[in-house]
């Protein structure tokens, strides 16, 4: 890949300012949307690959091609991290590009956004063993809530998950946080939150962090639990972490080349607010506003209404 030519990258997308850490450059590693789930809650979209095969799903090579191009500017970044619109560990080589930005960048820290699913498998675990921060999911504390919330595959079970959950607490010495996503009327009971409790005392994360929904869901009509419920989970789930949404003020440096090709490829991804790009991009909001009023004349991206205020995403 030729120096700046950051309009045609196709694996990785941003920064954004992200809640759990700060600004975050994506690694995508798989193809729009393949996952082992199908959550309801996905700001995705709907898996249209459900799968649990491990294979190379997008070129290791290409993927480190692009991350030489975009970090030789040495980017003000807090975390490169490996997320987007699938599962990043279905993706077999994920393992040799944490080994390569360890030792190529060991300036910048990698983290894994990851449902955890596969952590049964020996050779996903040890292919995540170098990041610095692995954060998974665990929505559920019964196997019909797991269907019924995560729409596995076939071939996955809750029991299976919650081994592989547990077996890798007790290979990763680094920082391991489990994620639990509440819905209304699904997880938020009392039963439900004593489930989830036992087995993350069974898990024994370094954090657990607390969330619900704030961008566009694949149910449409899916509302986030209130604050003060989030606040009484967090003292019965052992003071677990609340997580808020920052608004980060960080204006980043250097990649601002090709910028409106790069926000499709973010909005793919993940829905963004105006106020978003704005705080992560440096660029003012009414410069902001037109831009993406213009992308929506083209038919490029739409918007959608949630409680956080109104998300721009990539038109289907």
């Amino acid at each position: 890949m030729t120096k700046n030519s950051s309009s045609r990258y196709k694996y990785i997308f941003g920064p954004v300012a992200s809640r759990r850490l700060g600004i975050s450059l994506g690694v995508d590693l798989v193809p729009s949307k393949t996952c082992t789930l199908d959550c309801i809650y996905c700001e995705s979209g709907q898996t249209t690959c459900k799968t649990t095969q491990r294979d190379e799903y997008v070129s290791v090579q290409s993927v480190k091609d692009e991350l030489n191009d975009l970090l030789s500017d040495n980017p003000k970044l807090d975390f490169i991290t490996f997320s987007g619109s699938g599962e990043p560990t279905l993706n077999s080589g994920i393992g040799e590009i944490i080994d390569f930005l360890k030792l190529d960048y060991p300036k910048y820290k990698v983290a894994l956004l990851t449902n955890g699913t596969l952590f049964h498998n020996p050779h996903v675990r040890k292919d995540i063993l170098e990041a610095d921060i692995v954060k998974a999911s665990m929505d559920a504390g019964s196997e019909k809530l797991f269907f019924d919330i995560n729409r596995p595959h076939q071939d996955l079970n809750f029991t299976q998950m919650i081994d592989g959950l547990v077996t890798f607490r007790k290979e990763y010495h680094k920082e391991y946080a489990v994620e639990v996503f509440f819905i209304p009327g699904m997880n938020d009971s009392s039963s439900s939150l004593k489930q989830i409790s036992q087995i993350l005392g069974i898990i024994k994360p370094d954090t657990v962090q607390l969330n619900t929904l704030d961008r566009p869901g694949v149910v449409g009509d899916l509302k986030p639990v209130g604050p003060s419920f989030l606040e009484k989970a967090s003292l019965y789930l052992d003071h677990a972490q609340i997580l808020h949404y920052s608004g980060l003020e960080t204006k980043l440096q250097n990649i601002d080349k090709g910028y409106s090709l790069r926000l499709l490829s973010t909005l793919k991804r993940r829905p963004l607010t105006a106020q978003d790009i704005s705080k992560v991009s440096g660029i003012g909001l009414a410069e902001v506003y037109r831009w993406l009023e213009e992308l929506i004349k083209s038919e490029k991206i739409e918007k959608k209404r949630l409680n956080r205020g109104i998300f721009y995403t990539l038109k289907q």
